[in-house]
């Protein structure tokens, strides 16, 4: 089969793009609980150019084969009657620390990194369904338990960004957009969103303060790390909680106010869906998953696609997200 080979890991994004490579490997064969997927269609995510940077919180041995996510048919199994149960199903799924790449032509994982999709969702929609549309789901679930009034995002025009915005408002919960360019503020901004901010604007720290504070906004989501980190947890009220999910930024949490987290009871935690997923049991899961595939039926979420490559034209598909990543993803269509 033809993959999408990574040779080494470099922080210069330039270069580790430049280094990707086409190559032919062995179809894995699976045994016990795994299943082989032929895939459909792969989408390029924050998370794998972090990977290919050695930034992420995986690093497999090399030469790796690319990519977390994908849709596909399951056309081989191990043993395991669970997997077994799949085999002929169209899935999403993804790759833990374990798996080869989703960027193939085919793609092996265990039955549990695999939820079964309705033959109505689209392949360019079930190939981005397995990540961002549950990170989003549980985070806003976060704060519709802790009765939260308005949440705070940076990384607003992002996919999750939007995600976030669609689910916090059908639960009557306001939303603070926090965004660097200012074609971005402009557009949600045009989208109809009240509270939308510049991180480069004049005065943005005092501004977020006000805001925060007149809306409530007891919890924020921060994709980017780095001093903006700080910059959001000290401009909210007491008893505030910033939620790390992403780092963007590729730099640490910076500027935290001490005092604020010693005396306001300010905290600072992370979200890391992986666990999120092991802590919810299966019926449950069930249940969002049927929830989260009819709202992207019905339009009411969708995932933005810029492109669809052949593997072969993995230059051409990475110089365009890497210049645009907010146009929306690109996809790998063996």
């Amino acid at each position: 089969m033809n993959a999408i080979i990574l040779p080494e890991y470099n922080a210069n994004i330039i270069r580790a793009m430049k280094g990707l490579q086409v190559g032919k490997m062995q179809i894995p064969k699976p045994t016990g609980g795994q299943v082989l997927i032929k895939v459909a269609a792969a989408p390029c995510n924050p998370s794998d150019i972090a990977f290919l940077r050695g930034g992420y919180n995986i690093r497999k041995p090399l030469p790796a084969v690319m990519g977390f996510e994908c849709t596909g048919t399951v056309v081989e199994s191990g043993p395991d009657p669970k997997a077994q149960m799949l085999k002929g199903k169209r899935v999403s799924c993804f790759a833990d620390e374990t798996d080869g790449g989703t960027w193939a032509e085919y793609f092996m994982t265990r039955y549990e990194n695999c939820i079964e999709i309705t033959e109505a969702l689209p392949d360019e929609q079930a190939a981005a369904f397995c990540i961002n549309p549950f990170t989003a789901y549980a985070m806003v679930q976060m704060a519709i338990v802790s009765k939260v009034k308005t949440i705070i995002q940076n990384g607003a025009s992002g996919q999750i960004g939007i995600f976030i915005r669609k689910l916090a408002g059908m639960n009557g919960i306001q939303v603070i957009n926090l965004v660097r360019k200012e074609d971005h503020l402009e557009k949600l901004k045009q989208e109809g969103e009240k509270h939308v901010l510049g991180l480069n604007q004049p005065d943005f720290e005092n501004r977020l303060h006000q805001l925060a504070h007149n809306l409530e906004a007891t919890i924020a989501f921060d994709a980017v790390g780095g001093e903006w980190s700080g910059q959001i947890l000290n401009a909210m009220p007491a008893g505030a909680t910033l939620v790390v999910y992403g780092g963007l930024s590729g730099k640490p949490l910076g500027a935290l106010n001490p005092m604020d987290i010693i005396f306001k009871g300010k905290t600072v935690k992370g979200f890391n869906l992986n666990q999120w997923k092991k802590e919810t049991d299966e019926k449950k899961f069930q249940e969002v998953s049927s929830t989260l595939q009819q709202l992207i039926l019905n339009h009411v979420l969708h995932t933005r696609i810029q492109g669809e490559f052949p593997l072969e034209e993995v230059q051409q598909a990475m110089e365009q997200y890497i210049r645009n990543m907010s146009a929306g993803k690109i996809l790998f269509t063996p």
